[in-house]
């Protein structure tokens, strides 16, 4: 029987993180699929043909800079880096930001060509200089959705060339946006970007919202003759961060209009709450043959939930915990999990860890154990 704070029962008692958007006027968007997500939670607020495969554009362009972001993290490359450009990247067409063979470009001057001008150019010598190849980057690419649960996405190039095997969802295009938010909070900051000049070239950045809706700070156009006009972009208020995602709109300024649309619904209908903070004690459970008797029980990060705004109805937790926890555990173990109810039904669920490492009891607290396990079991 687990210990639970007051307050874990307190805070349970307010409203639900379920996202039932039917009683709300969804929009009617004239797209091919769409997708309204919090960026925070991953709950959808809003979508249609969430799951159906299109041509991402683009949006590829949004994976390809997750995995330069992930390199320059890991220190195997640097923005300071000198990267020569390839003949292949030179020759690109469709939107560039026109480095020219030869020359030597920095790696944070390819990425603001990547993020404000779209360039394929850009997209293909960030690859090259990562990789050594596009090939093998696009290997990377596919690795990268399958690593975090990209169920319906598959990359041929890191640019978004039309591909009879290049493909996304509405869903995984917006999960992939919040992840690169959330990951790299730092370098998101360069989509805000409106503008960048580069070989005495001043482009502007193609996301228009950037300049026509304030709360907008991201995140990437795309758009093929085949695709149609999409968006994956991003807009906060106060706490909440909406990524809006559409794909197949039939003109540059309906996506903008649809994105505006998308994200004044949602912050209309919904907010995000934090329930709970990083390492915040929610339970205290029995420990057996520990050289202590119970042990804390909490998240690794912040939780939060994404609440309708006009819902009374409560939500409650259930703790799932593994039948029986005997020492040692270590500091961050995985202990069971939190299922969010709402009418009987899971809305959501977190795993939950161990907040401290306990070692193994002396031979009198094994003895105890021991006796009381007898009794218990019988």
């Amino acid at each position: 029987m687990s210990y639970f704070i007051s307050k874990l029962l307190f805070i349970f008692a307010l409203l639900t993180t379920f996202v039932n958007a039917n009683q709300y006027n969804v929009p009617d968007l004239n797209v091919t699929s769409y997708a309204l997500m919090d960026a925070k939670t991953g709950a959808i607020v809003a979508g249609d043909n969430l799951d159906e495969k299109v041509e991402p554009a683009s949006l590829t362009k949004i994976a390809t800079l997750y995995l330069v972001f992930k390199s320059l993290e890991s220190k195997y490359i640097s923005e300071d880096d000198y990267v020569v450009i390839s003949k292949k990247a030179w020759k690109m067409v469709g939107s560039r930001m026109f480095i020219e063979v030869g020359k030597k470009v920095q790696v944070r001057d390819l990425i603001k060509g990547v993020i404000v001008q779209s360039g394929n150019d850009a997209s293909v010598a960030l690859a090259e200089h990562i990789a050594g190849g596009e090939e093998f980057f696009v290997t990377m690419l596919n690795k990268l959705a399958e690593d975090i649960g990209l169920k319906n996405t598959h990359f041929e190039n890191v640019t978004g060339m039309p591909g009879d095997n290049h493909y996304t969802t509405a869903r995984d295009m917006a999960y992939l946006s919040a992840k690169l938010i959330n990951d790299f909070p730092i370098q998101y900051k360069r989509f805000k970007d409106k503008k960048f000049t580069y070989n005495e070239i001043t482009q502007y950045n193609r996301n228009k919202l950037l300049s026509t809706y304030e709360a907008a700070d991201g995140i990437k156009t795309g758009h093929t003759k085949s695709a149609g006009y999409c968006l994956a972009s991003s807009a906060v208020n106060e706490n909440t961060r909406f990524i809006a995602v559409l794909f197949g709109a039939d003109s540059s300024s309906k996506r903008f209009k649809y994105s505006k649309t998308l994200f004044k619904f949602g912050f209309r209908n919904f907010i995000t709450e934090k329930y709970f903070e990083k390492n915040q004690i929610i339970a205290r459970e029995r420990i057996w043959n520990g050289e202590e008797k119970y042990l804390d029980i909490g998240f690794d990060r912040d939780i939060y939930i994404t609440l309708m705004k006009y819902d009374d109805k409560k939500i409650v937790p259930k703790i799932n915990l593994i039948s029986k926890i005997t020492a040692p555990i270590r500091n961050g173990q995985i202990l069971g999990t939190v299922d969010f109810m709402k009418d009987n039904k899971i809305i959501s669920s977190e795993k939950i860890y161990s907040l401290k490492r306990v070692e193994e009891g002396n031979l009198y607290r094994k003895t105890y154990d021991f006796i009381a396990n007898f009794f218990i079991e019988n």
